[in-house]
């Protein structure tokens, strides 16, 4: 196995482990809330903890597996910093025809090393609740791009943009 493919599968198992994990700690909580008697807490927490699945949710539409690992990368190395993310992803690219001609191996790599950088533009001095990470991904003729938005408050603090086209 490549090192790199084995990077993205290692990161994967772990994102697994604690998706795990924290499923169950929902199933626990709920549970709380109904031998308390409390079914509207619970109702809350619920739609509460699918909201924040939703980016989640869309990556995996992504007709795209490389694609899917390094952003599920992105996703879950955010919320261990307690930062929300948002993604906006257009149609082609949950088509299998996007990528026949959208992707080259080598973007892989430089990509992953793209969500990186912008992970490493995170400043460790303010609060992550109030941080908000907008990824926007772009389809082009032969490729794609990405924009990395990192905001506070509605004000965007950093940016960062990766495209396989020069």
């Amino acid at each position: 196995m490549l090192s790199f493919e084995k990077t993205l599968l290692f990161k994967q198992i772990d994102n697994f482990q604690l998706q795990r994990h924290d499923f169950l700690n929902y199933f626990q909580v709920i549970k709380g809330y109904i031998q308390l008697n409390m079914p509207e807490k619970a109702l809350e927490y619920l739609d509460q903890t699918i909201a924040e699945l939703v980016p989640q949710q869309l990556i995996y539409k992504i007709n795209q597996k490389i694609m899917i690992a390094i952003l599920l990368g992105l996703f879950f190395d955010l919320r261990l910093k307690g930062i929300e993310m948002a993604i906006e992803i257009p149609q082609e690219m949950r088509e299998e025809e996007y990528w026949q001609t959208g992707w080259k191996e080598e973007y892989a790599e430089r990509f992953y090393g793209y969500t990186k950088e912008c992970l490493a533009l995170i400043p460790e001095e303010i609060d992550p609740g109030a941080l908000l990470v907008e990824i926007r991904l772009l389809t082009a003729p032969q490729g794609f791009g990405c924009e990395f938005r990192l905001l506070k408050e509605g004000k965007i603090l950093d940016k960062k943009s990766f495209y396989t086209i020069n």
